[in-house]
C-alpha cells in the first residue's frame, strides 16, 4: 500500500504533468462542469506545436471518474487532432483500471511528423 502508484505517477511515467498554465482549464471548467484537473504534455517540431490535454473529474451524480483527452495543433486554427473520453465507475475504481483506460485513451507514438503536417496523419 506504502508504494502504490498514483494518478500523478501513472500520468508522469507517461510524460504528462500538471503545469501552472493548465490552472486556466482546472478553474474554468474548459471540458467539463465539474470540477476538474489537467495535466499537459508538449511536442514540438517541423514548425508545429501540438499539445496534448488530460482532464480529469468527477460526476458525482453518476458516480464515475471522467477521463478526458484532447490533442491540439496549436499551429493552426481549429486544430484539433483527437478529442475522446472515457470514464471508469467510482464502485470499481482502481489504479490499475485507471491505466489501462490511460492506455486506451491516448494514441501512441507522437504526434510530429517528419514530413508533412500533423494533421495529414489523423
Amino acid at each position: 500500500m506504502f508504494f502504490q502508484k498514483s494518478i500523478k505517477k501513472i500520468l508522469s511515467e507517461r510524460g504528462y504533468k500538471h503545469l501552472e498554465s493548465d490552472d486556466e482549464f482546472t478553474r474554468h471548467g474548459e471540458y467539463a462542469r465539474n470540477i476538474q484537473y489537467t495535466f499537459s504534455k508538449e511536442f514540438s517540431g517541423q514548425n508545429q506545436k501540438i499539445i496534448d490535454i488530460i482532464f480529469l473529474s468527477v460526476d458525482w451524480r453518476s458516480e464515475k471518474m471522467v477521463i478526458s483527452f484532447i490533442r491540439e495543433n496549436v499551429s493552426v486554427e481549429n486544430g484539433i487532432l483527437d478529442n475522446a473520453d472515457t470514464n471508469i465507475s467510482l464502485e470499481k475504481f482502481s489504479m490499475a483500471e485507471f491505466e489501462k483506460k490511460i492506455d486506451r485513451l491516448i494514441p501512441k507514438g507522437s504526434p510530429i511528423r517528419k514530413h508533412g503536417n500533423a494533421s495529414d496523419n489523423f
